[in-house]
Protein backbone atom coordinates (compact mmCIF):
# COMPACT_ATOMS: atom_id res chain seq x y z
CA UNK A 1 0.00 0.00 0.00
CA UNK A 2 1.19 3.14 -0.72
CA UNK A 3 1.64 6.42 1.76
CA UNK A 4 -0.38 9.28 0.65
CA UNK A 5 0.88 12.71 1.35
CA UNK A 6 -1.41 15.36 1.24
CA UNK A 7 -0.56 18.39 -0.61
CA UNK A 8 0.36 21.30 0.48
CA UNK A 9 0.54 20.63 4.29
CA UNK A 10 4.47 21.36 3.82
CA UNK A 11 3.98 24.77 1.77
CA UNK A 12 1.88 25.73 4.63
CA UNK A 13 4.54 25.45 7.28
CA UNK A 14 6.91 27.14 5.31
CA UNK A 15 4.59 30.30 4.40
CA UNK A 16 3.51 30.14 7.93
CA UNK A 17 7.96 30.18 9.12
CA UNK A 18 8.30 33.03 6.43
CA UNK A 19 5.70 35.42 7.42
CA UNK A 20 7.18 35.13 11.23
CA UNK A 21 10.73 35.44 9.90
CA UNK A 22 9.68 38.70 8.13
CA UNK A 23 7.46 39.87 11.11
CA UNK A 24 10.84 39.83 12.83
CA UNK A 25 12.67 41.43 10.39
CA UNK A 26 10.42 44.10 9.80
CA UNK A 27 10.46 45.16 14.04
CA UNK A 28 13.53 44.88 14.65
CA UNK A 29 13.81 45.59 18.69
CA UNK A 30 14.47 48.79 21.03
CA UNK A 31 18.12 47.63 21.56
CA UNK A 32 18.35 47.74 17.80
CA UNK A 33 17.52 50.75 17.29
CA UNK A 34 18.95 52.45 19.84
CA UNK A 35 22.04 50.90 18.38
CA UNK A 36 21.21 51.80 14.79
CA UNK A 37 20.39 55.79 15.79
CA UNK A 38 23.66 55.46 17.62
CA UNK A 39 26.14 54.64 14.42
CA UNK A 40 23.81 56.51 12.12
CA UNK A 41 22.33 53.89 10.42
CA UNK A 42 18.58 54.56 11.09
CA UNK A 43 18.07 54.51 6.90
CA UNK A 44 19.60 51.24 6.15
CA UNK A 45 16.04 49.90 8.23
CA UNK A 46 13.82 52.37 7.73
CA UNK A 47 12.79 54.30 4.54
CA UNK A 48 12.95 58.06 4.59
CA UNK A 49 9.10 58.62 4.64
CA UNK A 50 8.98 56.44 7.91
CA UNK A 51 11.73 58.92 9.54
CA UNK A 52 11.04 62.19 11.22
CA UNK A 53 13.01 64.90 13.29
CA UNK A 54 12.46 67.29 15.50
CA UNK A 55 13.84 69.20 18.43
CA UNK A 56 11.55 68.63 21.59
CA UNK A 57 11.50 70.22 25.03
CA UNK A 58 12.24 67.03 27.51
CA UNK A 59 12.74 67.40 31.80
CA UNK A 60 9.86 69.45 32.59
CA UNK A 61 11.26 71.96 30.06
CA UNK A 62 14.70 71.81 30.89
CA UNK A 63 16.66 70.46 28.34
CA UNK A 64 16.04 70.41 24.72
CA UNK A 65 16.95 67.39 22.21
CA UNK A 66 17.11 65.80 18.67
CA UNK A 67 13.97 63.57 18.52
CA UNK A 68 13.76 61.05 16.09
CA UNK A 69 10.35 59.54 15.42
CA UNK A 70 9.74 56.38 13.59
CA UNK A 71 6.32 55.79 11.87
CA UNK A 72 4.88 58.59 13.79
CA UNK A 73 1.17 58.75 14.50
CA UNK A 74 0.50 55.33 13.77
CA UNK A 75 0.34 52.06 15.64
CA UNK A 76 4.21 51.25 15.60
CA UNK A 77 5.28 54.63 16.37
CA UNK A 78 9.19 54.79 18.04
CA UNK A 79 10.39 58.04 19.39
CA UNK A 80 13.94 58.24 19.95
CA UNK A 81 15.41 60.82 22.26
CA UNK A 82 19.49 61.88 22.01
CA UNK A 83 21.29 63.31 24.69
CA UNK A 84 20.87 66.89 25.75
CA UNK A 85 24.46 67.60 25.48
CA UNK A 86 25.45 64.88 22.67
CA UNK A 87 22.79 64.72 19.92
CA UNK A 88 24.85 61.52 18.62
CA UNK A 89 23.99 59.18 21.36
CA UNK A 90 20.73 58.04 22.19
CA UNK A 91 19.19 59.28 25.58
CA UNK A 92 15.97 56.39 25.23
CA UNK A 93 14.32 54.60 22.70
CA UNK A 94 10.47 54.19 23.55
CA UNK A 95 7.41 52.56 21.99
CA UNK A 96 3.43 52.38 23.63
CA UNK A 97 -0.02 51.21 22.64
CA UNK A 98 -1.32 47.60 23.23
CA UNK A 99 -0.84 46.62 19.28
CA UNK A 100 2.76 48.76 18.60
CA UNK A 101 4.97 45.49 17.24
CA UNK A 102 8.40 46.94 18.26
CA UNK A 103 9.33 45.03 21.95
CA UNK A 104 12.47 44.75 23.69
CA UNK A 105 15.21 42.03 23.18
CA UNK A 106 14.48 40.89 26.68
CA UNK A 107 11.34 39.31 25.80
CA UNK A 108 9.25 42.38 26.81
CA UNK A 109 6.70 43.01 24.77
CA UNK A 110 3.72 45.66 24.11
CA UNK A 111 0.16 44.99 25.46
CA UNK A 112 1.98 41.50 27.33
CA UNK A 113 -0.38 40.96 30.57
CA UNK A 114 0.95 41.37 34.04
CA UNK A 115 1.21 37.62 34.47
CA UNK A 116 3.47 37.10 31.08
CA UNK A 117 5.55 40.26 32.82
CA UNK A 118 6.29 38.03 35.94
CA UNK A 119 7.07 35.22 33.72
CA UNK A 120 9.71 37.42 31.98
CA UNK A 121 10.98 38.76 35.16
CA UNK A 122 11.27 35.53 36.97
CA UNK A 123 9.12 37.13 39.81
CA UNK A 124 6.27 39.18 40.63
CA UNK A 125 6.37 42.62 39.79
CA UNK A 126 4.94 45.56 41.79
CA UNK A 127 3.75 48.92 40.19
CA UNK A 128 3.20 52.16 41.17
CA UNK A 129 -0.37 54.18 41.04
CA UNK A 130 -2.00 55.94 38.12
CA UNK A 131 -2.58 59.59 37.20
CA UNK A 132 0.51 61.44 37.92
CA UNK A 133 4.37 61.49 35.89
CA UNK A 134 5.22 57.87 36.81
CA UNK A 135 1.70 56.34 36.19
CA UNK A 136 2.21 52.54 36.16
CA UNK A 137 5.93 52.16 36.35
CA UNK A 138 6.79 48.81 37.59
CA UNK A 139 9.30 47.23 40.12
CA UNK A 140 10.70 44.31 39.03
CA UNK A 141 12.30 43.66 42.77
CA UNK A 142 15.36 41.98 42.21
CA UNK A 143 14.21 39.87 39.34
CA UNK A 144 15.70 38.92 35.92
CA UNK A 145 14.59 42.08 34.50
CA UNK A 146 15.85 44.36 37.22
CA UNK A 147 19.25 44.94 35.78
CA UNK A 148 17.95 45.26 31.69
CA UNK A 149 18.22 48.87 30.78
CA UNK A 150 14.78 49.07 30.37
CA UNK A 151 11.68 50.85 32.18
CA UNK A 152 7.91 49.44 31.79
CA UNK A 153 4.99 51.30 32.58
CA UNK A 154 1.30 49.18 33.09
CA UNK A 155 -2.15 49.97 32.36
CA UNK A 156 -5.37 48.72 32.65
CA UNK A 157 -8.86 49.35 30.47
CA UNK A 158 -10.97 48.78 33.77
CA UNK A 159 -12.21 51.73 36.35
CA UNK A 160 -9.58 51.34 38.70
CA UNK A 161 -10.93 53.73 41.62
CA UNK A 162 -9.26 56.05 43.81
CA UNK A 163 -7.19 53.19 45.43
CA UNK A 164 -5.19 52.29 42.25
CA UNK A 165 -4.61 56.61 42.27
CA UNK A 166 -1.14 58.15 43.01
CA UNK A 167 2.54 57.56 43.74
CA UNK A 168 1.88 54.74 45.83
CA UNK A 169 3.39 50.85 44.55
CA UNK A 170 0.53 48.36 44.61
CA UNK A 171 0.90 44.52 43.67
CA UNK A 172 0.41 42.33 40.68
CA UNK A 173 -2.18 40.54 44.04
CA UNK A 174 -4.03 43.68 44.55
CA UNK A 175 -4.32 44.09 40.75
CA UNK A 176 -5.66 40.41 40.44
CA UNK A 177 -7.92 40.81 43.05
CA UNK A 178 -9.47 44.40 41.75
CA UNK A 179 -9.18 42.44 37.81
CA UNK A 180 -7.47 45.69 36.72
CA UNK A 181 -6.45 42.82 33.86
CA UNK A 182 -3.26 45.25 33.64
CA UNK A 183 -0.94 45.39 30.66
CA UNK A 184 2.20 46.51 29.55
CA UNK A 185 1.52 49.78 27.76
CA UNK A 186 4.50 51.48 27.32
CA UNK A 187 8.03 50.45 27.36
CA UNK A 188 11.51 52.97 27.41
CA UNK A 189 14.93 51.51 26.76
CA UNK A 190 17.75 53.56 28.24
CA UNK A 191 21.44 52.94 27.21
CA UNK A 192 22.66 54.68 30.41
CA UNK A 193 19.68 53.45 32.53
CA UNK A 194 19.75 53.77 36.33
CA UNK A 195 17.58 50.58 37.94
CA UNK A 196 16.55 52.56 40.36
CA UNK A 197 13.17 54.72 39.92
Amino acid sequence: MKKITEPGSEVENVENETSEDLEKEEFPTIEKIAQLANSGHLSDEFSNSEIEMEIASINEGMDRVKVIWLNRNTQNEVRIDFMPKDSTKVFRVAVEGKANKFHSETGVKLGMTIDELNSANRKPVDFYGFEWDFSGAVKFNNGQLENEKIRVYVKTDKNYGNQFIGDTPHTFEEAKAAKLELYVHKIIFEPSKSTKL
